[in-house]
């Protein structure tokens, strides 16, 4: 017999009001209601159930990190949620381990002692490096077949080195060697302020690295700004099926390895393609021997729709709505569009699984289409005044 809870989790949008914005876009969609089913209490045998941890404390992340599920008699699945706050990292970071058909979900933005109620900002919970470690790590270990979702976190301050594998300032998730074996979906993430340092033939990535040779791999509606690495500044993503990247937002971040002939904000290997829609690439360093992306190469070749690249190296295999043009963002560091910003209802909208909210948990599409980024702008314009 199994004792089942079933929990509610009402789920918010921020009710922060951001300068420009509409009341209306910031104040919609309260009480949404989720159901978690909670296993407490089994015998063997049992069928797959979600583990939920709900975490207060930097203390409380690192025990429900190292308490992973790696029973091979059941199919559990972990669900760590995280509360409202600033955690500093301990030594070394954090670091966990999926195990094969164990699924894993992070997600922060809890504001209640039970984590049953979400404020979907991920500028509220920040996991921060203290400019020492990697901020968290997700080791996978023989090529785990399980589904690994990381939402609604701010990861900073994270110095990621490694003098063996690669290793990320931000998150990283696998290793090209060994690497995943499910999904891996990065949502609705802010990566600032992150550093990758590598010896000598070493891959180290600013703000995320992500390799599975699972399907999908999505990293859609962050925010990456301010990361620097000796190249892929920003993120690194390696899959032998295809990759895709959508409506992230791309600013001055920072690839300092003056002897690479090419080095760039996002790097990537694929077989399967890598398809990259509605993101914005801007004021990203443009020094000598710089770009923001290349699909240039057999393991490299992309299919772009609706992207603000400012420096492209290479020809994709086909790229429609392609634009060259300042964001027009808010303000130096809001990185949100002002009502003037040429990319507001520039998008495409057909993306499979797209996300219904923003980074600031507001509706994704306001407008007559999506905007290009990790924000979607959700201005009230009036015609017929002066």
């Amino acid at each position: 017999m199994f004792d089942i809870a079933i929990v509610q989790s009402t789920v918010h949008r921020s009710p922060t009001i951001a300068r420009g914005r509409s009341p209306r876009a910031a104040l919609v969609g309260h009480g949404v209601v989720l159901a978690t089913v909670i296993l407490l209490g089994a015998s063997s045998g049992a069928a797959a159930q979600t583990r939920v941890a709900c975490v207060g404390s930097a203390e409380e992340l690192a025990a429900a990190l190292s308490a992973l599920s790696t029973s091979t008699g059941d199919n559990d699945a972990d669900d760590i949620r995280i509360r409202v706050g600033t955690y500093a990292a301990p030594a070394g970071g954090w670091v966990g381990s999926v195990s094969n058909n164990h699924d894993l979900s992070i997600r922060g933005g809890y504001v209640d002692a039970a984590c049953a109620e979400q404020r979907m900002d991920a500028s509220l919970t920040v996991l921060d490096g203290g400019g020492v470690d990697g901020v968290l790590t997700i080791n996978a270990n023989a090529i785990p077949n399980s589904a690994i979702v990381i939402s609604g976190l701010t990861f900073q301050n994270g110095r990621g080195s490694s003098p063996f594998q690669s290793s990320a300032g931000g998150l990283k998730i696998g290793d090209p060697g060994p690497v995943a074996g499910g999904s891996v979906l990065v949502e609705r993430n802010i990566f600032r302020h992150n550093i990758g340092v590598a010896g000598p033939g070493e891959q180290a990535v600013g703000g995320l690295l992500v390799a599975t040779d699972g399907q999908p791999l999505i990293v859609r509606g962050n925010l990456f700004v301010d990361n620097e690495s000796p190249n892929a500044s920003a993120a690194y993503l390696f899959s032998n099926n295809a990759i895709d990247v959508a409506n992230n937002t791309f600013a001055r971040n920072v690839s300092t390895d003056t002897q690479l002939t090419q080095r760039v904000v996002l790097d990537y290997f694929t077989f399967g393609g890598l398809k990259l829609d509605n993101n914005i690439f801007w004021d990203n360093s443009t020094a000598a021997g710089m770009a923001d992306i290349d699909v240039s190469g057999q393991f490299r070749h992309a299919d772009l729709r609706n992207n603000d690249i400012q420096s492209l190296v290479g020809t994709p295999v086909t790229s429609t709505g392609a634009l060259n043009i300042s964001p027009g963002f808010s303000d130096v560091d809001d990185f949100r569009l002002s009502p003037s910003s040429p990319l507001i209802d520039a998008g495409v909208d057909a993306i499979a699984g797209s996300s219904v909210v923003d980074l600031d948990g507001a509706q994704r599409i306001d407008g007559v289409a999506i905007d290009l980024g990790a924000y979607e702008s959700n201005y009230i314009f009036v015609a017929g005044f002066e």
